[in-house]
Protein backbone atom coordinates (compact mmCIF):
# COMPACT_ATOMS: atom_id res chain seq x y z
CA UNK A 1 0.00 0.00 0.00
CA UNK A 2 0.95 3.54 -1.04
CA UNK A 3 -0.27 6.79 0.21
CA UNK A 4 0.24 10.72 -0.96
CA UNK A 5 -1.76 13.74 -1.03
CA UNK A 6 -3.26 14.99 -4.85
CA UNK A 7 -4.68 18.17 -5.84
CA UNK A 8 -8.16 17.34 -6.57
CA UNK A 9 -9.02 20.88 -8.52
CA UNK A 10 -7.44 22.86 -5.51
CA UNK A 11 -8.58 20.28 -3.07
CA UNK A 12 -6.25 18.45 -1.53
CA UNK A 13 -7.02 15.27 -0.38
CA UNK A 14 -4.92 12.16 1.56
CA UNK A 15 -4.95 8.73 -0.80
CA UNK A 16 -4.38 5.71 -0.50
CA UNK A 17 -3.28 2.91 -2.96
CA UNK A 18 -3.19 -0.36 -4.14
CA UNK A 19 -2.19 -2.36 -7.23
CA UNK A 20 -0.85 -1.69 -10.03
CA UNK A 21 -0.06 0.98 -12.24
CA UNK A 22 -2.12 0.97 -15.52
CA UNK A 23 -4.45 -1.98 -13.81
CA UNK A 24 -8.96 -0.88 -14.14
CA UNK A 25 -9.31 1.70 -11.40
CA UNK A 26 -11.12 1.67 -8.34
CA UNK A 27 -12.57 4.61 -6.48
CA UNK A 28 -13.67 4.01 -2.60
CA UNK A 29 -15.60 7.02 -0.89
CA UNK A 30 -16.11 5.88 2.86
CA UNK A 31 -18.64 6.74 4.73
CA UNK A 32 -19.32 9.68 7.21
CA UNK A 33 -17.92 8.45 10.13
CA UNK A 34 -15.00 6.68 8.17
CA UNK A 35 -11.92 7.30 6.56
CA UNK A 36 -9.76 5.74 3.74
CA UNK A 37 -8.86 2.63 6.60
CA UNK A 38 -12.43 2.13 7.17
CA UNK A 39 -12.93 -1.10 4.54
CA UNK A 40 -10.50 -3.38 5.84
CA UNK A 41 -9.39 -6.52 3.47
CA UNK A 42 -12.04 -5.13 1.03
CA UNK A 43 -8.73 -3.45 -0.72
CA UNK A 44 -6.45 -6.01 -0.87
CA UNK A 45 -9.25 -8.34 -2.33
CA UNK A 46 -9.19 -6.09 -4.99
CA UNK A 47 -6.02 -5.37 -5.91
CA UNK A 48 -5.79 -9.71 -5.42
CA UNK A 49 -7.74 -9.42 -8.32
CA UNK A 50 -6.25 -7.73 -10.80
CA UNK A 51 -7.30 -3.64 -9.74
CA UNK A 52 -5.62 -0.66 -8.96
CA UNK A 53 -7.43 0.68 -5.51
CA UNK A 54 -7.81 3.99 -4.32
CA UNK A 55 -9.26 5.45 -0.91
CA UNK A 56 -9.15 8.94 -0.18
CA UNK A 57 -9.54 10.67 2.58
CA UNK A 58 -12.50 13.21 2.22
CA UNK A 59 -11.98 16.81 2.91
CA UNK A 60 -11.54 17.05 6.93
CA UNK A 61 -11.16 13.53 7.47
CA UNK A 62 -7.80 11.53 8.42
CA UNK A 63 -5.10 13.44 6.87
CA UNK A 64 -6.96 15.75 4.31
CA UNK A 65 -7.37 19.52 5.39
CA UNK A 66 -10.96 20.60 6.16
CA UNK A 67 -13.41 22.88 4.11
CA UNK A 68 -15.61 25.67 4.95
CA UNK A 69 -18.90 23.99 6.07
CA UNK A 70 -21.03 25.61 2.76
CA UNK A 71 -18.59 23.02 0.88
CA UNK A 72 -20.16 19.90 2.35
CA UNK A 73 -23.13 20.03 0.47
CA UNK A 74 -23.01 16.54 -1.59
CA UNK A 75 -22.64 18.50 -5.03
CA UNK A 76 -19.68 20.42 -4.20
CA UNK A 77 -18.06 17.08 -2.82
CA UNK A 78 -19.07 15.13 -5.68
CA UNK A 79 -17.22 17.75 -7.86
CA UNK A 80 -14.08 17.20 -5.93
CA UNK A 81 -14.20 13.48 -6.49
CA UNK A 82 -15.20 14.17 -10.10
CA UNK A 83 -11.79 16.14 -9.91
CA UNK A 84 -9.63 13.95 -8.33
CA UNK A 85 -10.66 10.89 -10.85
CA UNK A 86 -9.15 13.55 -13.33
CA UNK A 87 -6.25 13.96 -11.02
CA UNK A 88 -5.38 10.23 -11.16
CA UNK A 89 -5.74 9.59 -14.12
CA UNK A 90 -7.94 6.37 -13.67
CA UNK A 91 -11.35 7.69 -15.52
CA UNK A 92 -13.31 5.54 -16.49
CA UNK A 93 -13.11 4.33 -12.99
CA UNK A 94 -15.46 1.84 -11.12
CA UNK A 95 -16.38 4.00 -7.97
CA UNK A 96 -17.25 1.97 -4.49
CA UNK A 97 -19.09 3.87 -1.78
CA UNK A 98 -20.05 3.15 1.78
CA UNK A 99 -23.42 4.81 3.46
CA UNK A 100 -22.55 8.59 2.79
CA UNK A 101 -19.82 7.52 0.06
CA UNK A 102 -22.54 5.94 -1.67
CA UNK A 103 -24.45 9.19 -1.53
CA UNK A 104 -21.87 10.86 -3.27
CA UNK A 105 -20.80 8.05 -5.46
CA UNK A 106 -24.55 8.03 -6.99
CA UNK A 107 -23.97 11.76 -7.78
CA UNK A 108 -20.42 11.37 -9.28
CA UNK A 109 -22.15 8.91 -11.22
CA UNK A 110 -25.35 9.99 -12.30
CA UNK A 111 -23.91 13.39 -13.63
CA UNK A 112 -20.14 12.36 -14.84
CA UNK A 113 -21.05 9.15 -16.65
CA UNK A 114 -17.99 9.53 -18.88
CA UNK A 115 -15.94 9.61 -15.31
CA UNK A 116 -17.05 6.06 -14.26
CA UNK A 117 -18.02 2.75 -15.54
CA UNK A 118 -19.64 0.88 -12.93
CA UNK A 119 -21.56 1.63 -8.97
CA UNK A 120 -20.97 0.30 -6.28
CA UNK A 121 -22.93 1.21 -3.42
CA UNK A 122 -23.06 -0.10 -0.18
CA UNK A 123 -25.55 0.23 2.19
CA UNK A 124 -26.51 3.89 1.28
CA UNK A 125 -27.15 6.20 -1.88
CA UNK A 126 -30.79 4.87 -2.34
CA UNK A 127 -32.80 6.00 0.48
CA UNK A 128 -34.22 9.32 1.12
CA UNK A 129 -33.75 11.95 3.82
CA UNK A 130 -37.32 11.86 5.02
CA UNK A 131 -36.84 8.23 5.42
CA UNK A 132 -35.86 8.95 8.86
CA UNK A 133 -38.43 9.83 11.02
CA UNK A 134 -36.39 12.71 12.90
CA UNK A 135 -35.84 14.38 9.45
CA UNK A 136 -36.48 17.98 9.68
CA UNK A 137 -37.74 19.72 6.14
CA UNK A 138 -37.75 22.93 7.91
CA UNK A 139 -34.53 23.58 8.13
CA UNK A 140 -31.89 25.13 7.02
CA UNK A 141 -27.87 23.82 6.33
CA UNK A 142 -27.24 25.89 8.86
CA UNK A 143 -30.15 24.29 10.98
CA UNK A 144 -29.28 20.63 10.13
CA UNK A 145 -25.62 21.20 10.81
CA UNK A 146 -26.50 21.68 14.53
CA UNK A 147 -29.21 18.98 14.19
CA UNK A 148 -26.61 16.48 13.50
CA UNK A 149 -24.19 17.61 15.74
CA UNK A 150 -25.96 17.22 18.60
CA UNK A 151 -27.03 13.96 17.11
CA UNK A 152 -23.30 12.79 17.06
CA UNK A 153 -22.59 14.29 20.32
CA UNK A 154 -25.84 12.21 21.83
CA UNK A 155 -24.29 9.03 19.97
CA UNK A 156 -20.81 9.83 21.29
CA UNK A 157 -18.80 7.40 18.83
CA UNK A 158 -15.45 7.64 17.54
CA UNK A 159 -15.42 9.31 14.18
CA UNK A 160 -12.31 9.69 12.01
CA UNK A 161 -13.21 13.23 11.79
CA UNK A 162 -14.11 16.58 13.99
CA UNK A 163 -17.14 16.24 14.68
CA UNK A 164 -18.37 19.70 12.73
CA UNK A 165 -17.10 18.37 9.82
CA UNK A 166 -18.91 14.47 9.99
CA UNK A 167 -22.07 17.10 11.00
CA UNK A 168 -21.69 19.13 7.75
CA UNK A 169 -20.89 15.74 5.65
CA UNK A 170 -24.00 14.90 6.92
CA UNK A 171 -25.95 17.70 6.47
CA UNK A 172 -24.54 18.15 3.08
CA UNK A 173 -26.42 15.24 2.13
CA UNK A 174 -29.31 15.65 3.35
CA UNK A 175 -29.73 18.75 2.00
CA UNK A 176 -29.11 17.23 -2.11
CA UNK A 177 -29.84 13.76 -1.72
CA UNK A 178 -28.73 11.20 -4.32
CA UNK A 179 -32.26 9.95 -5.60
CA UNK A 180 -33.62 12.71 -7.47
CA UNK A 181 -31.05 11.89 -9.64
CA UNK A 182 -31.86 8.67 -10.60
CA UNK A 183 -32.64 9.16 -14.22
CA UNK A 184 -29.87 10.70 -14.42
CA UNK A 185 -28.58 7.79 -14.07
CA UNK A 186 -30.75 5.94 -15.44
CA UNK A 187 -29.85 7.32 -18.37
CA UNK A 188 -26.12 6.96 -17.90
CA UNK A 189 -26.39 3.46 -18.35
CA UNK A 190 -23.74 2.76 -15.71
CA UNK A 191 -23.98 -0.87 -14.24
CA UNK A 192 -24.95 -0.76 -10.75
CA UNK A 193 -24.63 -3.26 -7.64
CA UNK A 194 -26.41 -2.30 -4.15
CA UNK A 195 -25.60 -4.19 -1.03
CA UNK A 196 -28.17 -3.40 1.29
CA UNK A 197 -28.54 -4.14 4.90
CA UNK A 198 -31.09 -6.54 6.45
CA UNK A 199 -31.09 -4.73 10.41
CA UNK A 200 -32.57 -3.52 11.89
CA UNK A 201 -35.74 -4.65 10.67
CA UNK A 202 -38.06 -2.35 11.65
CA UNK A 203 -36.03 -0.27 8.33
CA UNK A 204 -36.93 -3.21 6.13
CA UNK A 205 -40.07 -1.83 4.70
CA UNK A 206 -38.77 1.51 4.13
CA UNK A 207 -35.58 -0.60 2.34
CA UNK A 208 -37.46 -2.76 0.41
CA UNK A 209 -39.84 0.47 -0.73
CA UNK A 210 -36.87 2.23 -1.77
CA UNK A 211 -35.40 -1.30 -3.79
CA UNK A 212 -38.42 -1.48 -5.87
CA UNK A 213 -37.75 2.15 -6.96
CA UNK A 214 -34.47 1.69 -8.12
CA UNK A 215 -34.93 -1.51 -9.45
CA UNK A 216 -38.42 0.41 -11.85
CA UNK A 217 -35.55 3.00 -12.82
CA UNK A 218 -32.52 0.51 -13.41
CA UNK A 219 -33.77 -3.17 -14.60
CA UNK A 220 -30.52 -4.28 -14.72
CA UNK A 221 -29.19 -3.30 -11.02
CA UNK A 222 -28.39 -6.03 -9.14
CA UNK A 223 -29.21 -6.35 -5.54
CA UNK A 224 -27.86 -8.34 -2.64
CA UNK A 225 -29.43 -8.52 0.70
CA UNK A 226 -26.38 -8.93 3.32
CA UNK A 227 -27.63 -9.86 7.09
CA UNK A 228 -26.24 -7.54 8.79
CA UNK A 229 -26.12 -3.76 9.95
CA UNK A 230 -25.56 -0.42 8.34
CA UNK A 231 -21.82 -1.16 8.98
CA UNK A 232 -22.01 -3.97 6.19
CA UNK A 233 -18.25 -4.30 6.07
CA UNK A 234 -17.25 -4.43 9.52
CA UNK A 235 -20.33 -6.99 9.97
CA UNK A 236 -19.96 -9.05 7.44
CA UNK A 237 -16.81 -8.33 5.36
CA UNK A 238 -16.12 -12.07 3.58
CA UNK A 239 -19.57 -11.80 2.28
CA UNK A 240 -19.35 -8.53 0.98
CA UNK A 241 -15.92 -9.22 -0.47
CA UNK A 242 -16.83 -12.08 -2.41
CA UNK A 243 -20.01 -10.53 -3.92
CA UNK A 244 -18.67 -7.26 -5.23
CA UNK A 245 -15.84 -8.60 -6.52
CA UNK A 246 -17.68 -11.30 -8.65
CA UNK A 247 -20.12 -8.72 -9.26
CA UNK A 248 -17.48 -6.65 -10.66
CA UNK A 249 -15.94 -10.01 -12.55
CA UNK A 250 -19.09 -10.83 -14.25
CA UNK A 251 -20.40 -6.69 -14.96
CA UNK A 252 -17.46 -4.99 -16.07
Amino acid sequence: MQADFVDAGGVSLFVRRWGEDGAPGVLYWHGGGGGSTEWPELAPALEAAGYAVFAPDAPGYGKSPPLEPERYLASSIAEIGARLIDALGIGPVILIGFSWGASIGFRVAALNPGRVRALVLLDGGYLAPEDDPSYDPSLDFAGRIEAWRVELERQDEEDDAPIEVVAAAMAGSNMEPALPLLPRLAASGIPVLLVAATEPAEWNEIRARRIEELREALPDVHVVRVHAGHGVLQEAGDEVRRRVVDWLARSV
